[in-house]
């Protein structure tokens, strides 16, 4: 199987790091090249030259490149949409960090700029390819625990972004920019996966969300009940709420309950605990990445579809939203799907 030639669009986003680290150590990956737009510049420049890559001041350079078949943007999100649309029209394949844009209206368009040119458009949502939840995914489908009723899901408690040293953080803080706080940046991963683990929609959003633990400018916090068409009720807490000290990076769990099971997942990552001066979580493996590129890879590559499509995005970012509107109205609404 050949390789395919990725490029890095900004190092705005900190998971830029952890994506160039798996692209670049891929069995069918190669990072060749990187710009510096936005913010973190000088993080983007010291990246390239550490992974070998050619390092452009900007995304508009890097897109001229003809060695770059395909390009992981990791932009501010209000520029989501400029940058998605530039790299379809110089036919590099997109992977997109979410959410895909600020709106539905700019979602259709990048939608339309991926089908125009023909390319490959994928989002990285993690949980899915954690491996507790695709156990937990093989055995809902088989029947195991009867059909799903309810779930409550903690996707993803993370500390506030501003608080990762050596990264400026500070668009995360400026709603323009970013399009909400801390339930528009982690709640996306736990949406995707509602909608993956039920195969349905929810039909009614009713949310609660706020700047409640660090008196942001933007919201720290937000927990949200999806009723889905055909029966089930989630309940979605996510957010910036782990506190500094915290050992976890990453808080993720979730309470499958069906008719004749419950599958209790503690945590999707193989973690253990050191003590010393505090109490430390280390993550030994991060599946998720590698799988979310090596499906992308895949995808390119074989010409075949990607699982989680710009479509797929759009809905996610109509249910979001919706639970961002419930919060400001003070009542459940219909998602825009």
């Amino acid at each position: 199987m050949e390789k395919l030639n990725f490029g890095i669009i900004s190092y705005a986003h900190p998971h830029a790091l952890r994506f160039a680290s798996v692209i670049s150590g891929g069995r069918h990956s190669e990072l060749v090249a990187v710009s510096g737009d936005g913010s973190n510049s000088d993080v983007a420049r010291i990246e390239a030259r550490r992974h070998g890559a050619r390092f452009y001041r900007n995304y508009e350079e890097l897109l001229r490149d003809d060695n770059v078949e395909a390009v992981y943007i990791a932009i501010e999100t209000y520029r989501h949409k400029e940058v998605a649309i530039r790299a379809a029209e110089e036919g590099k394949h997109v992977l997109l960090e979410k959410p895909i844009a600020l709106s539905l209206k700019d979602a259709d368009e990048v939608i339309k700029a991926a089908k125009r040119a023909g390319i490959k458009l994928m989002l990285p949502f993690n949980p899915r390819f954690t491996e507790p939840l695709r156990k937990a995914k093989e055995m809902i489908d088989a029947g195991e625990i009867g059909p799903l009723e309810y779930i409550q899901t903690i996707s993803e408690n993370v500390k506030p972004p501003i608080s990762l040293q050596g990264l400026d953080m500070s668009w995360f803080l400026d709603a323009s920019k970013s399009g909400g706080g801390g339930f528009m940046d982690t709640a996306p991963h736990g949406v995707d996966s509602l909608l993956w683990l039920t195969g349905d929609t929810p039909e009614k959003v009713y949310a609660d969300i706020g700047s409640k633990i660090y008196g942001f400018p933007v919201d720290d916090i937000g927990t949200a009940v999806l009723e889905f068409k055909k029966g089930v009720v989630a309940v979605l807490t996510a957010g910036w709420g782990s506190p500094k000290g915290y050992p976890y990076g990453i808080e993720i769990k979730y309470y499958l309950v069906g008719r004749d099971g419950f599958l209790d997942v503690r945590t999707a990552y193989p973690d253990f605990t050191v003590y010393q001066e505090r109490a430390e979580k280390i993550y030994w493996d991060r599946p998720d990445v590698r799988g979310i590129v090596e499906a992308f890879v895949e995808a390119v590559l074989g010409d075949s579809e990607v699982p989680i499509t710009g479509e797929d995005a759009k809905k996610n970012l109509a249910i979001i939203l919706a639970a961002y509107r419930s919060s400001r109205e003070g009542r459940a609404v219909k998602p825009r799907l």
